[in-house]
């Protein structure tokens, strides 16, 4: 073939590929479009299209009464779709209706949608509030997106804080928000999102897939106003006696229903993230103490349970106010001679106690301390109970265990434990089940669940705790250990406790635990109420630091109990005059004995100023009783006539410590930082120029 024709050839076939291209491009277009193009729209519009979640609301906290506790703050981002269903016939109606919600006017509502850069979203408020009514009604628009964020707010800050809890980011961190946080939270819903030409998300109005469902909210058993007046006296009795904490627990008697539960130091709810440890803990179920004498109801219930002695027996504690036992000292504060069982009681004899429980079989004793609920734990609905109870099996008893439980030491319990096995003495012998959640609500406020008082056990016979309760009412009665814990025209039983604090193993020598655990009313038991001080400073005597708070809360709650009206005794209303501790004042500026004197109830009366030093004092042991009508009489001299005597400073904190020594014109030497471990001079020896306290 000619070149010229071979040219011509190629031409040919070009020409026919190009004009045949239009054909192809033609069919691929009518493919894409016909016959692919279902499937293709498909896969755009899964791929533009994603799912957004929509949380649920969280349910609320109440008090018995009703009274919110923690609540949820709603703000809602509210916009509008132009393109969407509807939006033309009923946007005039919207606008309206927003307006009102709003409070912007219809034409500042248009004016939105018709400056709005997105053809398909238009934003006409935000981080705002609306009621129920209202979003509901907006709901019903097919074309109105509806964004709600949600924060916990708790409406009475530090109140119940360590019952309530709060919440971090998305969960509950602490207390009933942590513990019923799965049935709080509830359970997300979704909606259709759709991604547009700019690849921002938007709603898709009435793209609704799944709802979500709410969260349950809880009735507590606690009732705010007597929550809140626990927690003051709490605070106050913690700052007047100078303890590390405190904290306290009242308990319905008939049913185990936690009426309060009370620490100090405490935290708001609302800045709940910032709280020390410390702060947070809740003492009345995570710390396991040894009670003390409040323990003394076990031996009291053994003994009467196994016959071995009845409340008129007479028991000789001797005439010295020791007795060695076992290899070890036992001791009361002092000597009572030979006195009842009953009375042994009253008065918190140790020897007596300690006599009582040797006499008592093993066998039952343990028994009793098993049975009144001392092996395990509460199950209470709050996180951190401590869950390792201590009751030592009969086989890892030594020689002194058995009167060491007596008087509330080799044995370990919680404050709610405590109070609960008291609870059981008020009721009969029957221990309660606690509680703390009353009632589950829905989200419509249905009541879903109710809790059911239940008991445990009978821990011991109805007769034993008819026979025991007088000895345990004298106790707050004149010549008991907590006669500050009475109340003017109620009958109140109840028992004290001191007990030395272990720590690291070894007990501290001059920390104490002091307790007052009582119920009332005594014809009829209500209520328990239990207060505990960690190391209080101005006297180791659940009588003194504890009882207090025990009385004052219970007046005040008295004036919003009816139910209580048949109880109080008219003819007795007249302040009773019991004996009352007396704390050791030497070397203490004068006006401070005068304010510990007052706060026991005691008259005084001064003409020292407030610089002045007491130096000398009729009462000296501390602790010891003023009875009715007896003077109690301090000494004071002024200015540069200082005692000549150095205070006892171990316990205190350096800053106090530094100042009482400077006030005294001493010069002070630290080493260390902390509390005083040792000092130089000793205490009571000469008041020399210069001190040294050292710590650790």
């Amino acid at each position: 073939m000619e070149p010229k024709e071979q040219i011509f050839a190629r031409m040919y076939v070009v020409i026919t590929l190009v004009s045949l291209l239009p054909i192809l491009v033609a069919f691929q277009v009518m493919k894409i479009s016909v016959l692919d193009g279902p499937q293709l729209r498909e896969q755009v519009a899964v791929q533009s299209t994603s799912y957004q979640t929509l949380p649920p609301t969280r349910g609320v906290i109440l008090d018995s009464k009703g009274r919110a506790m923690a609540i949820n703050i709603e703000k809602y981002d509210i916009a509008v779709d132009p393109t969407a269903n509807q939006f033309e016939t009923d946007s005039e109606m919207f606008f309206e209706q927003f307006s009102e919600m709003s409070g912007q006017t219809v034409v500042a509502l248009k004016g939105k949608v018709e400056r709005s850069r997105s053809r398909m979203f238009t934003q006409l408020v935000r981080n705002a509030t609306f009621s129920d009514r209202d979003i509901r009604l907006l709901e019903e628009y097919p074309f109105v997106i509806i964004n709600r964020e949600t924060r916990r707010k708790y409406t009475y800050g530090p109140t119940a804080a360590h019952v309530v809890g709060f919440m971090g980011t998305d969960n509950g961190l602490t207390g009933l928000e942590k513990e019923f946080d799965k049935e709080l939270a509830g359970l997300s819903g979704q909606r259709t999102t759709k991604r547009d030409r700019k690849g921002v998300l938007r709603p898709i109005p009435g793209g609704l897939i799944q709802d979500p469902v709410h969260g349950i909210s809880l009735v507590l058993t606690i009732d705010l106003n007597q929550q809140a007046i626990l927690e003051e006296e709490l605070e106050r009795g913690v700052m007047e006696s100078g303890a590390n904490w405190g904290t306290a627990i009242a308990i319905d008697v008939k049913t185990g229903a936690v009426r309060a539960m009370a620490n100090y130091p405490t935290f708001d709810l609302n800045s709940g993230v910032f709280a020390t440890e410390t702060q947070l803990r809740n003492h009345a179920i995570s710390d396991m103490i040894e009670p003390g004498s409040t323990m003394k109801v076990l031996p009291a219930v053994a003994a009467i349970e196994s016959g071995v002695v009845g409340m008129d027996t007479m028991i000789d504690t001797g005439v010295s106010g020791t007795i060695r036992l076992h290899g070890f000292d036992l001791s009361d504060t002092v000597p009572h001679g030979r006195i009842s069982f009953s009375e042994v009681i009253k008065v918190s004899s140790n020897i007596g106690t300690a006599i009582v429980s040797e006499m008592t079989d093993k066998g039952e004793f343990y028994k009793h301390a098993v049975n009144l609920g001392f092996n395990q734990p509460t199950y209470i609905e709050l996180p951190g109970e401590a869950l390792s109870t201590r009751v030592l099996t009969i086989d890892k008893w030594s020689r002194s265990t058995h009167s060491g439980m007596s008087r509330g030491y080799g044995i370990e319990g919680t404050p709610l434990q405590i109070a609960l096995a008291y609870a059981a003495l008020a009721n009969g012998g029957i221990l309660k089940r606690p509680y703390i959640v009353q009632e589950k609500r829905d989200a419509q406020g249905n009541t879903i669940w109710t809790a059911r008082p239940d008991s445990i056990r009978r821990a011991f016979k109805k007769e034993t705790a008819a026979t025991i309760m007088p000895a345990f009412e004298s106790v707050v009665g004149v010549g008991g250990t907590a006669g500050q814990a009475a109340v003017p025209g109620l009958r109140v039983a109840g028992k004290t406790g001191t007990a030395k604090t272990a720590r690291g193993g070894n007990y501290a020598n001059r920390d104490y635990r002091a307790t007052f655990v009582g119920f009332y009313p005594v014809e009829d038991p209500q209520i328990v109420l239990l207060v505990l001080m960690d190391a209080p400073r101005t006297s180791i005597y659940g009588g003194v630091v504890a009882a207090p708070v025990f009385k004052r809360t219970t007046e005040r709650w008295l004036a919003n109990m009816p139910e209580m009206t048949p109880f109080i005794h008219q003819d007795s209303l007249l302040t009773r005059l019991v004996p009352a501790g007396i704390p050791f004042q030497d070397v203490m500026s004068s006006g401070l004995p005068s304010r510990q004197v007052g706060a026991l109830g005691l008259r005084t009366q001064k003409s020292a100023s407030f610089v002045d030093y007491v130096t000398k004092q009729n009462v000296v042991l501390p602790g010891a009783k003023a009875e009715p009508g007896i003077s109690v009489q301090t000494d004071s001299y002024k200015g540069i006539l200082i005692p000549k005597a150095m205070p006892d400073l171990i316990g205190l904190s350096l800053r106090d410590a530094i100042a009482k020594l400077t006030k005294l014109g001493v010069k002070v030497e630290v080493t260390g930082h902390g509390m005083v471990e040792s000092q130089w001079p000793e205490p009571g020896g000469e008041l020399l120029q210069t001190a040294t306290l050292s710590s650790k």
